[in-house]
């Protein structure tokens, strides 16, 4: 997988997280039964569309960071790295981003609850 098709997937799955659709849907069917104004569901819209930037924003550090490290890398072997060891690498990039990424919300939630 790419460096490019990994971003595209990590920025999918911010961009399109289940839990976040599945609650956008049952706000309409709310606004639909008239449960929910239209300005209260703007406002739930703007909030989610924060959330998304805010989490697209800290995203991009980590994976500049990965980038560089896989140049650095090739540099320090002096040639590309072979298929197998590349594919290992890039496995494990992917795996320790979406640790990152999932550790980031933790530590994000933590911090909300200790600030309240």
């Amino acid at each position: 997988m790419t460096e490019d098709n990994v971003l595209h997937n990590i920025i999918e799955n911010v961009l399109f997280n289940k839990e976040q659709l599945n609650q956008l849907k049952q706000l309409i069917n709310d606004l639909y039964d008239r449960r929910l104004t239209p300005k209260e569901l703007k406002t739930h819209i703007v909030e989610q569309r924060t959330h998304y930037i805010e989490k697209l924003l800290e995203l991009f550090p980590y994976y500049i960071r990965q980038a560089k490290m896989n140049d650095s890398l090739n540099e320090f072997t002096g040639d590309p790295l072979n298929d197998k060891t590349r594919n290992e690498l890039q496995e494990k990039n992917e795996f320790m981003e979406h640790i990152a990424i999932r550790v980031n919300e933790i530590f994000n939630k933590l911090n909300k609850k200790l600030k309240i």
